[in-house]
């Protein structure tokens, strides 16, 4: 279980990195400390929010989720 947490984790701040690059054109490591853990923070919640409303939406739909599989 814990490896799977950090895996998570790992995939999470991974994802984030990208997301901060991509919003300041620059890499992240470039960002004042201070900054970079408030990007970071904010794209974590950002997915972490998108995620919720998938999966909201498939809870929703259930003829989304096909159980004959």
């Amino acid at each position: 279980m814990t490896q799977r947490l950090d895996a998570r984790w790992r995939s999470e701040v991974t994802e984030a990195l990208r997301t901060v690059e991509a919003q300041f054109g620059v890499a992240p490591q470039s960002l004042p400390r201070d900054a970079l853990i408030a990007a970071l923070t904010d794209a974590i919640w950002a997915q972490r929010a998108a995620y919720a409303q998938v999966r909201r939406t498939l809870v929703a739909c259930p003829e989304l989720a096909d159980e004959s599989m």
